[in-house]
């Protein structure tokens, strides 16, 4: 009998994993933009005080956010995945699974060590991120903190698990998890937050968190997961696995660095600048998660398998067309989002205490983010490549000199230019668009094959253009306003006409990606 049972990982696979994982980021995305919009009708970006400031919640977030994107996010598997898949593609069954229950173990305990720490620390720590706050702000942010710490430790064992199904190209409960973590957070603010504030919205960010991992378990069973009681801290694999994950730390942590350096910016700016940064960030990361994240988590399993082979040409060449793809689908959502920001934004969130100034200042900020939305889809995948080869090293340079530029540009732009808020959104970008350069600068250098179809890129964004243009002249004949069902119906109608316009350019154009993802939705029955 062999070990791993395809079939049945397979059947659950219902749609291409990368559609799945794109429509499970939609879904979630979604509630996102649900939560986000109950956020700012019930609390408002300038509005909030006491318990109802959510700028103090934004910046409650920031400590545990940083040990989860340190050493949760993507760090596990991107270390995890190509030791495992070796040992899959070897069948060597006993020591895949000691090798992943030692992970689960060992980061089980360094994230419990850092969060008590962090928890003992939390009165000096939320100094340092959000020093301009007063005395009331910095006491509730300290007691948020505290209880968000509970977060990257649930969190710690769902890496693992959905590391391992990543592995097994199986993405089906990997992808409900976001879905019922984002329905935790929107149940503390429907239920708990009129009573308690931000403090019951951070109890549904740690009852999200939990559901996020039950609802990973049933994945364990799918792929025959054995459980061996060792710390296996000794083993050659682990202390392999954990070198990997030194330097995508180490990379990791300027980027956390830079988003407390903002976060501490942003404090002494007027009130509800964290909270317009954040809610830019989050609308911003709508196509993101769908389209770069979710080609990228499809793709590193096969990334990693192709790295081992003789040649790196088969490698180059899927790295090429994802690449294609990834830009296929974000350029023209870049587009369409900077042409209809302030009608999204007006839609989702110009609601109760939100208000049209704060919806003006977020539209800008957003402007901004959007112009490096490209690289930021880019990024882990590229990343993602490197790691392929057992090179964490190389997307830390990457990210180090893309943060300095980002914190850099941030202080000169805020502090010498008082451009406030909006600077930090223009310093951010500029880090990502170098970072994502040098990333495809040195992965081509690497293969010494080409990675990017440049005459199809300008095909794309030349399309693109020609879209934007024709919504925008669709916004004069069909204005925005009225009533909430009405503006919804009027988004709609200028998102269908730029997907129309576009996929129809596209094929027109006869763009190869175009053909590869419309045979993708053929199969789909």
């Amino acid at each position: 009998m062999i070990w791993l049972t395809i079939m049945k990982i397979k059947h659950l696979n219902i749609l291409p994993p990368t559609l799945l994982l794109a429509l499970s980021a939609l879904l979630s995305r979604f509630l996102g933009v649900f939560r986000d919009h109950l956020l700012a009708k019930m609390f408002g970006a300038t509005a909030g005080t006491g318990i109802y400031d959510l700028d103090v919640y934004y910046a409650a977030f920031r400590i545990p956010d940083l040990i989860y994107n340190l050493l949760v996010l993507g760090v596990v598997s991107a270390a995890f995945i190509p030791i495992f898949t070796q040992y899959k593609k070897e069948a060597d069954r006993k020591n895949a699974w000691e090798f992943a229950s030692s992970m689960l173990h060992l980061m089980f305990i360094v994230i419990l060590v850092i969060s008590v720490l962090m928890y003992a620390l939390a009165p000096y720590l939320v100094h340092l991120i959000a020093g301009g706050f007063d005395a009331e702000q910095l006491q509730l942010a300290v007691k948020l903190m505290r209880i968000l710490l509970l977060s990257p430790i649930l969190f710690s064992i769902t890496s693992v698990i959905i590391s391992i199904q990543d592995s097994f190209k199986t993405f089906f409960f990997r992808s409900l998890g976001p879905l019922f973590y984002n329905l935790g957070i929107i149940i503390g603010i429907l239920y708990l937050s009129t009573t308690f504030g931000v403090i019951g919205v951070t109890w549904g960010v740690i009852f999200g968190a939990a559901m996020n991992l039950l609802i990973q378990l049933p994945a364990l069973k799918l792929v025959g997961y054995k459980h061996f009681w060792t710390l296996g801290h000794r083993r050659s694999d682990v202390r392999k696995a954990f070198k990997l994950i030194i330097p995508r730390i180490l990379g990791l942590s300027i980027n956390q660095l830079t988003l407390i350096i903002n976060t501490l910016i942003a404090s002494f700016l007027a009130t509800g600048s964290i909270t317009i940064f954040y809610l830019a960030d989050n609308l911003n990361g709508l196509p993101m998660g769908m389209i770069g994240i979710a080609f990228a988590i499809t793709s590193f399993a096969t990334l990693s398998e192709l790295a081992t082979e003789p040649t790196k040409q088969p490698f180059a060449e899927e790295l090429k067309r994802v690449m294609g793809q990834i830009l296929f689908l974000i350029i023209p959502a870049t587009a369409g989002m900077l042409v209809l920001r302030h009608e999204i934004i007006d839609v989702i969130l110009v609601y109760g205490k939100f208000t049209p100034s704060d919806a003006m200042l977020l539209a800008q900020v957003l402007g901004f983010l959007l112009i490096s939305l490209f690289a930021q889809s880019l990024i882990p995948l590229l990343a993602r490549g490197f790691y392929a080869f057992h090179n964490t090293k190389t997307p830390v340079v990457s990210g180090v000199l893309g943060a300095v530029v980002s914190i850099a540009g941030s202080l000169v732009l805020v502090l010498q230019m008082e451009m406030g808020i909006v600077g930090i959104a223009i310093a951010f970008s500029v880090g990502n668009i170098l970072n994502v350069s040098l990333l495809y600068g040195w992965m081509s250098k690497k293969l010494k094959h080409d990675i990017l179809d440049w005459m199809s890129v300008l095909k794309m964004v030349f399309i693109s253009i020609i879209m934007g243009r024709l919504v925008f002249i669709a916004k004069e004949y069909l204005p925005f306003g009225g009533t909430t069902v009405t503006e919804l119906l009027q988004l709609a109608v200028y998102t269908m006409i730029g997907v129309g316009v576009y996929f129809a350019l596209a094929r027109l154009a006869n763009l190869k990606e175009f053909n590869l993802i419309w045979r993708q939705v053929k199969r789909i029955k």
